[in-house]
């Protein structure tokens, strides 16, 4: 008779196999649907994970009570306290178990070296895997909703303020961390220079708490345009966001371009919807940069002028607009000006308010052509490819920042409302999987190596680039 197997002399396969059987026998009954044997059989795997975690920590080596060596100066430091407890949430519930406490007096800091180890987050009740699937959840919805969303896939449930925890904290280390380290981790730098670099650049309102019901979001976006085709390399997009002021948006922008090279692009299109500070920001942190005004608002700029001149419903409304595209289509701004210009005598017989406004409205259209000028060559745009259109940044405001921050009823708090503009950037930029890792990387490597980011006296100044148009595109063509 053969004999019978120990459970030290099963595979892992026989065991398992014989799980699935016990499970069969024991909750199996007629007329059981699939949904219902599906839970059955999540029930059986749910209820193994927690004493396999508690098992696989006590298989640890016990940490001996001896000097480490400090992250952040490599001097060897001493114990403080032995066996501090914490407890921590993971996917197979909670796990508890003991570490000593490190406090490096040159540095004022201490550390867990066991924390490290497991690669615990500093600070919070989470493990990291399960810290990044309830940021996820986090960034792509309300609280409330991401709650009940997430007892639909868990069993144990989070709170809303557990979710508002886990973003003011991922929030801090994407604030803390040195942006060129951030920016390097969220995707990494591509191995050649870009044929064509495109940046966009563009605001747009959220709703913020206060005195100052609405508050000026700014959103950057780098992307390579593949030669051969002159459509956008998928998988390139950079973003950054910030819920403030030009002077803090800038740096941030700064870095991302450094990461994409900017300096060795055979050729680099900006383009903006004509508001002086995008121009400003292109002649600071790319003055040798093709800047290129978006073709739907130099359009639409055309078209109010006419609806002033014309009146709201004349017909003749659409030959106006033809006429307007067909001019610039063409890059003859100068053209179009002296058009504009034929109708003064026209306008010159109004009377009153009418004559007084439809002066205004073309005198800021000319204005708008004329500052502009240089940055309408549509026609020569096109032959060399290069976008002519922002739409691309258009997008991003919906799908960055509008999709979580501008919801029915929503109002942020200010230092809320920067710390999710930035990390729905960063989400954008590095993806689902790769975010949450990429900041604690990066904040990680500040803390320990200190900041890529060279200190500068100020930005760039430059009224042209030093690239001119011709030369641009002749070495993109190359």
């Amino acid at each position: 008779m053969a004999r019978k197997k120990s459970l030290s002399e099963a595979t892992d396969v026989e065991l398992l196999r014989e799980l699935a059987r016990r499970n069969a026998d024991k909750n199996f009954r007629e007329g059981m649907t699939l949904t219902e044997m599906e839970l059955s059989v999540e029930a059986m795997v749910h209820g193994h994970r927690e004493p396999s975690i508690s098992l696989m920590l006590s298989r640890m080596k016990p940490e001996k009570p001896t000097a480490k060596a400090c992250p952040r100066c490599g001097k060897r430091t001493p114990v403080k306290a032995r066996d501090r407890e914490r407890t921590v949430r993971s996917l197979a519930g909670p796990v508890t178990f003991k570490r000593n406490y490190h406090y490096c007096e040159a540095c004022k800091a201490g550390f867990y070296p066991v924390d490290r180890l497991l690669d615990l987050p500093e600070e919070g009740e989470l493990t990291a895997e399960l810290e990044r699937r309830v940021l996820d959840f986090a960034l792509n919805d309300v609280y409330g909703e991401c709650a009940a969303r997430w007892a639909l896939h868990y069993e144990e449930p989070i709170s809303e303020n557990l979710l508002r925890r886990v973003v003011d904290r991922v929030g801090r280390q994407c604030e803390a961390a040195d942006q060129g380290r951030l920016q390097a981790e969220l995707k990494r730098a591509a191995p050649a220079p870009a044929d064509v670099l495109v940046v966009e650049v563009d605001g747009s309102q959220l709703p913020i708490r206060g005195a100052e019901p609405w508050k000026e979001a700014k959103v950057g976006l780098t992307y390579r345009q593949d030669a051969a085709t002159h459509a956008p390399i998928k998988g390139s997009a950079r973003y950054v966001a910030l819920v403030g002021g030009q002077s803090d948006f800038a740096p941030l922008l700064e870095e991302a371009l450094h990461i994409e090279a900017l300096e060795a692009a055979n050729a680099v299109v900006w383009l903006g919807d004509g508001a002086p500070s995008n121009w400003l920001l292109a002649d600071q942190l790319a003055p040798d940069a093709i800047q290129v005004l978006d073709w739907h608002h130099a359009v639409e700029h055309a078209v109010d002028c006419g609806k002033v001149l014309l009146g709201e419903e004349s017909p003749w409304l659409s030959t106006w607009q033809a006429r307007a595209e067909a001019l610039l289509a063409g890059g003859d701004v100068e053209t179009f000006i002296a058009e504009l210009m034929d109708c003064l005598p026209l306008i010159q017989k109004r009377r009153g308010r009418d004559r007084t406004e439809c002066l205004e409205s073309l005198n800021n259209l000319v204005r708008y052509y004329r500052n502009n000028a240089q940055r309408m060559k549509y026609r020569l745009f096109r032959e060399h490819q290069f976008p002519i259109g922002s739409g691309a940044i258009e997008s991003a405001h919906r799908h960055v920042l509008q999709t979580r921050m501008k919801r029915a009823g929503q109002h942020w708090a200010m230092r809320s409302a920067r710390r999710m503009a930035r990390l729905r950037a960063a989400y954008r930029t590095a993806g689902p999987i790769a975010v949450h890792g990429a900041i604690r990387r990066a904040r990680r490597a500040t803390v320990e190596h200190g900041a890529l980011t060279r200190p500068r006296a100020g930005f760039r100044y430059s009224r042209q680039g030093r690239r001119d148009l011709a030369s641009a595109a002749r070495a993109a063509s190359n």
